[in-house]
């Protein structure tokens, strides 16, 4: 696991193989892919949770930093409680990722913090990339110049999956984390749980350790078991 600035983590195994790709975000993940910065200093995603989009903000800091460039991810999710002061000290990263930023939106202090850092990145010639739930042009925001700044650079909608995708997803990302799991039991999982990206991760998170824990395979009876309390 990579550390980052106050105790927040790039997740394991996230990263641009392990995203389950919808065709119509295939240009998205295409420019995120290449490095985007070398075509815009900045970009914002928005999409509904469970869409994607703090994926592939880590997926591209893991990708900046396996090419020797320098990156950090900040959830304002769980950062906003330590203030604004956790935006300063960033002028040594090529690539700043900020996500959740919908959390601090109609706090004036968070908003000047956030204008003000992108003013930083435009002037230092840092990559800036972005993510809420919201498009930025509808964001509730105090001060109305912000709005104009988080629309400098391209802005992408990122569409979530149907069920049959997510449980697709689901496959892909168990694979990746190194086990497999049967038609049968899959099937059984989307009868019988919710199909929203989060709650399917969080299933597979708690399946994977108790099948370690077990040193026991994924079966529906395994699921059962582990979901019986």
């Amino acid at each position: 696991m990579q550390q980052l600035s106050l105790n927040i983590a790039l997740l394991d195994n996230v990263d641009f193989a392990s995203f389950y790709l919808r065709p119509d975000n295939q240009e998205l993940l295409s420019l995120l892919k290449t490095s985007f910065w070398e075509s815009f200093p900045q970009l914002f995603i928005f999409g509904l949770s469970g869409s994607g989009k703090s994926h592939l903000l880590q997926a591209c800091c893991v990708r900046a930093q396996e090419t020797g460039v320098s990156a950090s991810y900040l959830s304002l999710r769980q950062l906003a409680l330590y203030g604004t002061t956790v935006l300063d000290g960033l002028d040594h990263c090529a690539l700043v990722a900020v996500d959740d930023l919908g959390v601090v939106m109609g706090d004036l202090e968070w908003e000047a913090a956030i204008f003000h850092l992108i003013n930083r990145c435009r002037e230092n010639r840092q990559a800036l990339l972005m993510a809420a739930r919201r498009n930025p042009r509808e964001l509730d925001c105090y001060l109305p110049d912000l709005i104009s700044r988080f629309c400098w650079g391209p802005i992408y909608g990122l569409n979530a999956l149907n069920e049959q995708q997510a449980i697709e997803a689901f496959r892909l990302r168990a694979t990746k984390r190194g086990f497999e799991v049967a038609d049968n039991v899959l099937a059984y999982i989307r009868k019988r749980f919710p199909l929203d990206m989060c709650s399917l991760m969080d299933l597979l998170e708690r399946l994977d350790r108790a099948s370690l824990d077990k040193r026991r395979k994924i079966t529906i009876h395994f699921v059962q078991e582990t979901f019986s309390h």
